[in-house]
């Protein structure tokens, strides 16, 4: 399984059928997401991934992490530094400024099908996406730790299977949510822990089978779901 296919199985899981390719979504699932910079390669001219792209000073040049051998026999045939370049810290700031990268794609770890994305260790089948950890099956997403199938989603960490997941934990199967901890089968709730099956639903602990803040039986969630969810 790839990260589109996993796109559509999370389709299937949260909204009952398929709704299109991901790509066709990628404007919405960025939207409130940590931005993903894009910078030119001074080596290659291709794109560059590279997070949190406003830590960096202007003009600052970049390279793809693996264009590290490349980047080396380049410094390898430049003339050593002179005694003039070193005088100072000045002199030796401006000599070596001249050299020096930043470096953006960066990934680590045992990692694998990683396209587009910045800061990833141990992941996998990851699409424009950055600070990416531990985690598989992740696109247009920012801060992601130890999750599995989230799609635009921000500093979600062990949650599984969500789109619009921001600041949660340890939750599941959830739509459109922003803190939202220890909960799954959640849709359009905020401040949510303990929780299971709300959707519409606020600040609430413990709770299951709710629509808007009202307690319903499971019979009458079941039957307002299916009605909301489609």
């Amino acid at each position: 399984m790839d990260v589109h296919t996993a796109w559509k199985s999370t389709c299937k899981i949260l909204l009952g059928g398929e709704v299109g390719e991901l790509e066709e979504y990628k404007t919405y699932l960025y939207r409130h997401v940590e931005p993903l910079g894009r910078k030119k390669s001074e080596i290659s001219g291709r794109e560059v991934a590279v997070s949190r792209p406003e830590r960096f000073c202007q003009g600052a040049k970049f390279i793809a992490e693996e264009e590290w051998q490349a980047y080396d026999a380049a410094l390898k045939k430049k003339a050593a530094l002179s005694i003039n370049d070193i005088k100072d810290v000045d002199s030796a700031l401006r000599a070596l400024g001249e050299s020096l990268y930043y470096s953006g794609n960066i990934v680590l770890g045992n990692s694998a099908e990683v396209a587009g994305s910045d800061m990833c260790a141990n992941a996998t089948y990851v699409l424009d996406s950055h600070e990416v950890y531990d985690s598989k099956y992740i696109a247009y997403s920012h801060g992601v730790r130890y999750c599995e199938s989230m799609f635009g989603c921000s500093t979600p960490a062990e949650c599984t299977f969500s789109i619009k997941n921001f600041i949660s934990r340890k939750s599941a199967r959830c739509f459109e949510v922003f803190l939202t901890h220890f909960s799954s089968d959640c849709y359009y709730a905020a401040n949510m822990e303990g929780c299971i099956e709300c959707m519409f639903s606020f600040n609430q602990r413990s709770k299951s089978h709710m629509i808007g803040n009202l307690q319903l039986s499971r019979e009458q969630y079941a039957r307002l779901k299916n009605k909301l969810q489609e």
